[in-house]
């Protein structure tokens, strides 16, 4: 026997609410199984759960119990019907009252949208739908359940952009408006569900549409005000738009586009998005060429996202943000190919084996929100020789030397600023020329340059830049 066939022998009955039966209809998967049972009081619910798998009391107050059944990977929220009033400003400022009497319907008034607030009853099938949030579905229309829905719970602003782009829905006229309205509340609602709103948004195949949302109804000034300043900035090529377009175009393409290895990669995408937001501080003209510059705005790009990220806790979807803020900064490097493998071993030195793509996968959608978008060869060739340089395994860094720090003390060199100084340069050595990564010759290179009897000695040999130039623009 079933949970579902214990609820129902216990007089219970049980309804698929909410995305699960959103998704159903649009025959999506979906994860999570939000379930509604009625008629069974919430202790006597409880003890049914336990004799049928594991039960953890995740919203007490909201009548919520999480449940998994043995031998299965799947969680379900299982709730009694309940009713809210708000009381404040704030998502935990309601008045909850729930009740196994509570009629499903009621249970769906108080819910964000119509093509949120239906039922399916589970052994019937039966579709309870009191705000044809079906007929929505069908018509792709995002529509709010009730006038004060943004006034109750701000998120829902968040939550309308990200289904409306992932869904590929329209607005209704009348949600448009109350969000527009009531865009300010945002500011009510916590980093941690903002930023979870806004990964949900980068799942959707063109992210841009929930910005030119959030930029029409006024929530870009709040949640995102450094792409805000973007809008009307000319691009050096019109075909572009301006940055603010010029990003969008990027961000879909960090999402999608087939040449990358990567599409979709969230520390991609944060860097995609921010990549540009330092133009509008570093606009200029170039007289000789009549072109609109924008020198060093990787830099000013780079401060602007580490506040950004630090402020909505970027790292609760799991990304590293020092990894969104070099791309950001080193996204303006030169793509011509005829560079030399020690250039290259040099870049990816920089870098970081690592990350490497991530920030080759960011210039091919820079590419493809520019100008000319088909014009990859530059770059594509720049990939092939990154990988054929990977591919020979050179060492890159000191992990990779011949000889480590704990042989350098062994010889009587101290710990401390001389030993990095010795292994930087000793990393320099080989990247240059990986046949000398031996114990011998970096040895006696270490101390012909660095003798234990005298100290440090400047190194004598030039060195070679890191890698690809940084164009002037992009």
């Amino acid at each position: 026997m079933t949970f579902i066939d214990a609820i129902y022998g216990a007089g219970g009955a049980v309804y698929e609410v909410g995305g699960t039966v959103r998704d159903e209809l649009l025959g999506l998967p979906h994860k999570d199984k939000d379930l509604l049972v009625v008629q069974i009081p919430f202790e006597e619910l409880k003890k049914i759960l336990k004799s049928q798998g594991q039960v953890h009391e995740v919203g007490k107050s909201f009548g919520v119990l999480k449940f998994k059944p043995p031998g299965e990977d799947q969680d379900y929220d299982i709730a009694l019907p309940r009713t809210e009033k708000s009381t404040g400003p704030h998502h935990r400022d309601f008045e909850v009252r729930f009740d196994e009497k509570i009629p499903v319907e009621l249970d769906l008034h108080r819910r964000d949208f119509t093509i949120n607030a239906m039922a399916r009853e589970m052994r019937s099938g039966k579709l309870i739908d009191p705000f044809d949030g079906q007929k929505d579905l069908k018509n792709r229309i995002l529509r709010q359940v009730f006038a004060e829905s943004f006034v109750e719970d701000p998120l829902r602003l968040l939550r309308a952009v990200q289904f409306s782009a992932r869904l590929e829905l329209s607005m209704d006229p009348e949600t448009f408006s109350a969000m527009t309205q009531h865009a300010a509340l945002i500011e009510s609602v916590s980093p941690e569900r903002v930023i979870e709103e806004i990964g949900k948004l980068f799942r959707a195949q063109e992210p841009s549409k929930g910005f030119y949302l959030m930029r029409d109804t006024g929530l870009l000034h709040y949640v995102f005000p450094e792409l805000e300043r973007t809008i009307g900035v000319a691009q050096p090529a019109k075909k572009s738009g301006d940055v603010f377009e010029h990003t969008m175009k990027v961000l879909d393409a960090s999402r999608s586009c087939a040449d990358l290895d990567r599409p979709g990669d969230l520390e991609t995408m944060f860097a995609s998005l921010f990549h540009d937001v330092g133009k509008p501080d570093t606009v200029g003209f170039n007289e000789k060429t009549q072109r609109v510059t924008f020198y060093g705005h990787q830099v000013i790009s780079t401060r602007m996202t580490r506040k950004w990220m630090k402020k909505y806790r970027a790292n609760m979807l799991g990304i590293d943000p020092e990894n969104v803020l070099s791309m950001v900064h080193n996204h303006m490097f030169e793509t011509k190919s005829f560079y030399t493998e020690k250039a290259i071993r040099r870049f990816i030195h920089k870098i970081g084996k690592d990350l490497i793509f991530k920030l080759v996968d960011l210039r091919i959608a820079d590419k493809k929100g520019g100008a000319y978008p088909n014009q990859l060869k530059g770059i594509l060739r720049l990939k092939n020789h990154i990988q054929e340089e990977l591919d020979k395994k050179p060492p890159f860094g000191a992990k990779d030397l011949a000889l480590n720090g704990h042989d350098l003390m062994n010889l009587g060199y101290a710990a401390g600023p001389l030993l990095g100084q010795i292994l930087k340069r000793l990393i320099e050595v080989v990247l240059d020329d990986p046949t000398k990564n031996t114990r011998q010759s970096l040895l006696e290179y270490t101390l012909e340059q660095f003798p234990l009897s005298t100290g440090v000695k400047e190194p004598n040999e030039p060195r070679e830049k890191d890698g690809p130039e940084k164009s002037p623009q992009a």
